[in-house]
């Protein structure tokens, strides 16, 4: 059960929520609340290493090599990260240099640098096929700096990531309906539940 701190801050995105759409207080109530449902089955699921049918990762094909699903390695937490940031940090004295805005610009440093595996590539298939193994080295190490940093900022802005994560996904599941949105890229704004169907 949610405790009146949790309380608080779910009817305050409720209420957000309901002056930015325009929709009902109690459709968004049932859409948010879904949304939470949503998010802590799939957390359930990923603690006990299932897969839900309908989000199977999409297998990647190299030549030559067998097919290998996308998937993250189990047993490392956002938390584990933290404190081995944490100390990193500390055990060079850059402390001093980690405050926030510091941390926000160098993430911006480093996703013009992730940004750079992609330049002059045009569109890049799921699993990089035909990228040289010099290539996919250089954008992990580019995608990791990006998430290091996220994780070093939320840190020091005394944010709990996962737990701000889930929340998100709980936002944006009320803002977009899946009945309604389902295959197009519009924008929330682009859009409106047609009368009677806002359940």
């Amino acid at each position: 059960m949610a405790s009146n701190g949790e309380s608080d801050s779910s009817t305050e995105v409720i209420t957000a929520l309901t002056k930015q759409l325009g929709v009902d207080a109690a459709v968004v109530e049932r859409i948010f609340r879904a949304g939470v449902c949503h998010a802590e089955t799939m957390s359930k699921r990923r603690r006990v290493g299932e897969h839900p049918s309908d989000s199977r990762p999409n297998e990647s094909k190299e030549e030559g090599s067998q097919a290998t699903p996308a998937m993250f390695s189990e047993g490392i937490s956002l938390e584990q990260l933290r404190i081995e940031l944490a100390e990193f940090a500390k055990e060079r004295d850059w402390d001093q240099f980690h405050a926030p805005r510091n941390l926000a610009l160098a993430l911006v440093g480093e996703v013009g640098e992730l940004c750079e595996c992609f330049q002059w590539k045009g569109e890049v298939e799921e699993g990089l096929p035909g990228w040289s193994e010099k290539h996919r080295t250089a954008l992990k190490q580019e995608v990791a700096d990006v998430f290091l940093y996220l994780i070093r900022l939320s840190h020091k802005c005394h944010i709990d990531l996962p737990k701000a994560a889930l929340e998100k996904l709980a936002v944006n599941a009320a803002k977009y309906p899946a009945g309604l949105v389902r295959g197009s890229s519009r924008k929330y704004t682009e859009y409106t539940v047609p009368a009677g169907q806002e359940g």
